[in-house]
C-alpha cells in the first residue's frame, strides 16, 4: 500500500503539467548559462518577426494541440520536438532560425500538457509520438510532395527515437539530441534517487499507474531495443559533458539505417547548438543534404 502511494506521488510530481515559463528564463551575467539564454531570447524576438501561422491538431484522445508554422522558401519542413516541461518557442528559436535560413519551413508544436496545448499529463514520449504523427499529417496536407525532418531534444529526442520505428509519409530523416532512451529507465532513476527501500515495487506500481492512466505499457518504451527496427537515417548528438557517448554509440550500432554521431566538446545538456554552433550546424547541413537534397 505504501509503495502504491509513493508511486502515485512520483507519477503526479513528474507527469503533471508544468509551468513552462520557467524554461529558458532570463538569467544574470554571472550565470554560466547567460550567453546561451541571451541567445535564446534574442532569437525568439527575431523569429517572431517572421511571417507565421497558428496551427492546431486534435490528438487521438481528443486534445487540442497548438503549434506555430513559419513558412520557408521550399517544400522541406523541420518539425521541432521539444523537451520535458520546456517552452517550445524559446527552445526552438535559435535552431529554428538556422533551419529557416536553409529554406526550411519550421513547425514548432507544443506537446500535450505544455503551454497552449491541452492535456493534464506528460507521458515522456509514449503518447507524444502519436501526436507528432498528427503534425506530420498536417504538414503533408500543406506540402503533399515535400520532405520532412524531425529534430527532437531530450524528451523530444526520445519521441524521435520512438517515431524512427514508424512509417510516416514524406519523413526522410531524423535528429535526436541528447535523447531519453527509456521511459522505465527515466522513472527508475527518479525512484532510485528518491527512495531507499522497495524501489522495484514502487517502479512496478508506477508502471501499473501508467497503464491505468494512459492504456500504455511503459515497458514497450526502451528505445535502445526498439531502434533495431529503425526506418530512417538518424543523426545522434549530445554534449561531451553529458556522459552519453556510450549510449549513443549503442544506438548507432543497433540502428539498421545510416546513423551519424556527433559529440559536441565542452557542451552540457541542450546547449550544443549554442556553444559549438559551427560544428553542430555543419553536421546538420551535411546530414540533411545527404537525405533531403540541397
Amino acid at each position: 500500500m505504501l509503495e502504491k502511494l509513493k508511486a502515485n506521488i512520483v507519477f503526479h510530481a513528474v507527469l503533471k503539467r508544468k509551468d513552462i515559463r520557467k524554461a529558458y528564463k532570463m538569467v544574470g551575467p554571472e550565470d554560466s548559462w547567460y550567453d546561451t539564454i541571451s541567445t535564446v531570447h534574442k532569437s525568439l524576438a527575431e523569429i517572431r518577426t517572421l511571417p507565421h501561422e497558428d496551427w492546431e491538431v486534435i490528438s487521438h484522445d481528443g486534445l487540442t494541440l497548438k503549434g506555430i508554422f513559419y513558412p520557408g522558401t521550399s517544400d522541406k519542413t523541420m518539425i521541432w520536438v521539444h523537451g520535458y516541461s520546456s517552452h517550445a518557442e524559446r527552445e526552438s528559436a535559435f535552431p529554428g532560425l538556422f533551419y529557416h535560413s536553409l529554406g526550411f519551413n519550421v513547425l514548432v508544436p507544443y506537446l500535450r500538457a505544455h503551454g497552449p496545448s491541452e492535456g493534464k499529463f506528460i507521458t515522456f514520449g509514449a503518447l507524444e509520438s502519436m501526436d507528432i504523427c498528427k503534425w506530420v499529417d498536417l504538414v503533408n496536407q500543406r506540402h503533399p510532395d515535400g520532405s520532412i525532418l524531425l529534430h527532437g531534444l531530450s524528451m523530444g529526442g526520445g519521441v524521435v527515437l520512438d517515431l524512427s520505428t514508424k512509417t510516416m509519409a514524406n519523413v526522410k530523416c531524423m535528429i535526436a539530441d541528447a535523447p531519453t532512451v527509456s521511459i522505465p529507465g527515466a522513472f527508475g532513476s527518479i525512484v532510485g534517487g528518491t527512495f531507499k527501500a522497495n524501489q522495484d515495487k514502487i517502479l512496478n506500481c508506477l508502471k501499473d499507474r501508467f497503464w491505468r492512466q494512459f492504456s500504455v505499457d511503459m515497458d514497450n518504451y526502451h528505445w535502445l531495443e526498439k531502434i533495431a527496427h529503425g526506418k530512417y537515417p538518424l543523426l545522434l548528438s549530445a554534449g561531451s559533458n553529458e556522459g552519453m557517448d556510450e549510449t549513443l554509440a549503442k544506438l548507432k550500432e543497433r540502428n539498421p539505417m545510416p546513423t551519424e554521431l556527433v559529440i559536441l566538446p565542452g557542451c552540457n545538456h541542450g546547449n550544443g547548438m549554442y556553444k559549438q554552433t559551427s560544428m553542430y550546424q555543419d553536421a546538420i547541413k551535411g546530414f540533411v543534404q545527404a537525405y533531403m537534397g540541397s
